[in-house]
């Protein structure tokens, strides 16, 4: 069932190990060489990648972020120096060479399956004391963020709004209906998702199946070859 859920969820289904590739190309160039050049091109890769996805909202909310940023740059930073010039890369450049990073982390997140992960990390031969850990984590994200909204919602109902404003005039109070319920909830959670893992057969040693479909396709192979360029470039841009 979770292959054909997975067929109709994207547009174009991509393979997880060519998003764990753009994740680090992404990742990468951002020390290699700082052009918004290929900023721009891992952003517009990672934004078609996202719509291909379905993942039409935080498309859109990366588009607007990243053009904000960009446009402040261009007209900006020119007419910036000293200590204004250096706040101005700290909160605005530098957040925004992190945008096709990000975008490639979610894109990983939400249009990939834990099956899928479990089979590309079985296929790229990485060993069962990583490929477990992993697959703990990538359930417990998206359970963490229920918590987070489960909390908050509970404090709305009691008058309490978790507000920058709560946060600043009563520190102690946020603190006690916020994090000590969460942490309290996280112990919980990675210990029934640790037992529900153990119980799927993932520390077995034996050979498994997996209905997940993980094979390089021809956007596969576009996205790899640009990924290969992108690094090409950054490499020889530096010299």
């Amino acid at each position: 069932m979770e292959s054909v859920i997975s067929r109709t969820k994207h547009l174009i289904r991509i393979d997880p190990r060519t998003k764990i590739l753009l994740l680090f190309v992404s990742g990468t160039v951002i020390f290699i060489r700082n052009a918004k050049e290929i900023e721009s091109f891992l952003f517009l890769m990672s934004f078609i990648l996202l719509v291909l996805g379905k993942q039409y909202k935080a498309a859109a909310k990366f588009c607007i972020v990243f053009f904000t940023m960009m446009l402040l740059d261009i007209f900006m930073s020119p007419h910036l120096t000293g200590m204004i010039g250096t706040a101005f890369f700290t909160f605005i450049r530098l957040p925004r060479m992190m945008i096709p990073m990000i975008m490639s982390a979610a894109l990983l997140m939400k249009t990939t399956t834990v099956s899928e992960f479990i089979a590309a990390f079985k296929k790229m031969h990485i060993t069962e004391k990583i490929i477990i850990p992993f697959s703990v984590m990538f359930r417990f994200i998206p359970t963490l963020r229920e918590e987070w909204t489960s909390i908050g919602n509970a404090m709305q109902f009691r008058g309490i709004g978790l507000s920058v404003k709560n946060v600043v005039t009563k520190p102690m109070m946020t603190l006690e209906y916020v994090l000590v319920p969460l942490l309290m909830s996280t112990a919980t959670i990675s210990n029934e998702l640790a037992a529900a893992s153990l119980s799927r057969g993932l520390d077995s040693d034996g050979t498994r199946s997996c209905i997940a479909s993980i094979r390089l396709r021809l956007i596969d192979y576009i996205i790899i070859i640009g990924c290969i360029g992108v690094l090409v470039y950054a490499h020889g841009g530096n010299k």
